[in-house]
């Protein structure tokens, strides 16, 4: 009898976890769209897409030192 009690009280703490976790209120629309891409797995074939056109991406030329010191 203990042990159902027990395994009972376990699954209504899970549950309160769940729902404790899918209730969760956003301040901005930036924060709310953070949280989904932490949460979120990017697929394969995107993430291979991106990292290719990442790749193809010329590097910009070094900017010469006395463009720091003197207006263009």
């Amino acid at each position: 009898m203990k042990h159902k009690l027990v395994q009972r009280q376990v699954k209504q703490q899970e549950l309160t976890v769940v729902q404790k976790s899918a209730e969760r209120e956003f301040a901005t629309a930036e924060e709310l769209l953070r949280h989904d891409a932490l949460h979120t797995p990017v697929p394969p074939g995107i993430a291979r897409r991106l990292q290719d056109s990442l790749d193809k991406e010329q590097p910009s030329p070094p900017q010469p030192w006395w463009r720091r010191f003197l207006p263009g």
